[in-house]
């Protein structure tokens, strides 16, 4: 389970590097946030960012200053602590023009709300403007039968659509066998199509083109993606927009043994990632069938002696930071309060290997000083950051 409380881990692994690494260190950019779970460029202004704190706010940071007043603040309609809160953020593609932005927390009854919002100023998001999205069953929230595994992340792909990673239901061991089951969106990873008009009732449609909108290979509800994650604690699309592969890479928490990165080439939807017959590359519990087959395994999954949380990270695409990591896969363990990277092979299928794995956290300040990496975030011209929630700072990663 991901715990958002301070945690030591005694490790194993060598952290020394090797000598003909290039050096990496990193750069405090804000500090006095309170517990920061995700940190957004803002699309019309790259000088700002916005931090989603999980209490329920959300600040701006302009030259390393953070607001004092909130963009918004939703303390009042959200349950937080443990595993919920205020989750995740991003912005509509158009939003230069339409002004949204969209949400993704836990109600009052700790059940997962993914809303449109739009702004009404700069730094500054209108509260009345929300509009909950409407799910297959009618309801304006996804619900969760346990307190944790809620996922939280959100993400455009580079097809337009927003990406929506939601956990198995809590618990542990997914004891309803959501992950596998199609007519439920827990455990899943959704695509919709949200640009819809304004009074669209639902606030989204299904793109015509997903997975299973044809009941093949089986008959599914028609947001799903793809199937078989646990808890995809933070997903990121390598960016095509620098010359990446457009990959959508996932990282998924594990149970009590492995922790698992899984990548999938640009547009190879309808795939099945094993929870809860895997985890990792290991057997878990195959005491009741998957939904379909084959199941994918992941392309770099550690064990619990390594960490005990991992959080999904990005594949560097900047221009600052040495040409050796450029491709590379940056993420951490919570728990461990560690930063990994890894190489990505491709084949000519953009099927994807994982070579050289780095332990970067010594070289970055160490544990103590990175603290626990709730998130990853970019700026406007590529870099990675750092959300340390324990130590509530950003922190960037230079040269």
């Amino acid at each position: 389970m991901r715990r958002f409380a301070a945690v030591s881990l005694v490790l194993t692994v060598s952290l020394v590097p090797r000598p003909a690494m290039a050096q990496l260190r990193t750069q405090v950019v804000a500090s006095g946030l309170t517990n920061p779970v995700a940190f957004v460029v803002d699309p019309a202004d790259p000088s700002t960012f916005y931090v989603v704190e999980q209490r329920g706010t959300i600040r701006t940071i302009r030259g390393g200053v953070v607001s004092t007043a909130f963009v918004l603040d939703l303390r009042s309609q959200i349950s937080a602590g443990g595993e919920r809160g205020l989750l995740g953020m991003t912005f509509a593609p158009d939003a230069a023009e339409s002004r949204r932005v969209f949400l993704n927390f836990t109600n009052p009854e700790g059940h997962t709300v993914v809303a449109r919002f739009t702004r009404d100023a700069p730094g500054r998001i209108a509260a009345a403007s929300r509009l909950d999205l409407a799910w297959p069953d009618g309801r304006r929230f996804i619900a969760q039968p346990f307190s944790n595994h809620n996922g939280g992340h959100l993400a455009f792909g580079p097809d337009g659509y927003l990406y929506i990673g939601l956990g198995d239901g809590g618990s542990g061991g997914d004891p309803l066998h959501h992950a596998q089951n199609p007519n439920t969106l827990l455990g899943k990873m959704l695509r919709i199509d949200v640009g819809v008009p304004d009074g669209d009732p639902r606030g989204y449609r299904v793109p015509g083109d997903n997975p299973f909108v044809d009941g093949t290979p089986i008959a599914a509800l028609p947001e799903i993606w793809a199937f078989g994650l646990r808890n995809p604690w933070r997903y990121s699309f390598d960016d095509w927009t620098r010359g990446g592969t457009g990959a959508l890479v996932i990282a998924d928490v594990g149970q009590s043994a492995r922790e698992e990165v899984n990548w999938e080439p640009r547009g190879a939807g309808g795939r099945n990632y094993g929870w809860r017959l895997r985890e990792g590359r290991a057997a878990y519990d195959a005491r009741q069938p998957a939904a379909y087959q084959p199941l994918t395994e992941p392309i770099h999954d550690y064990p619990r002696s390594d960490g005990m949380s991992i959080t999904g990270g990005l594949v560097y695409r900047g221009a600052a930071l040495p040409a050796m990591f450029n491709g590379r896969y940056f993420f951490a363990d919570y728990v461990a309060g560690r930063v990994y990277s890894i190489g990505v092979s491709l084949d000519a299928g953009q099927e994807a290997t994982a070579v050289d794995l780095l332990v970067l956290t010594e070289m970055l300040g160490g544990s103590q000083e990175l603290g626990l990496i709730s998130s990853f975030g970019v700026d406007a011209e590529g870099e990675i950051h750092l959300v340390s929630y324990s130590r509530g700072r950003i922190l960037k990663i230079v040269p």
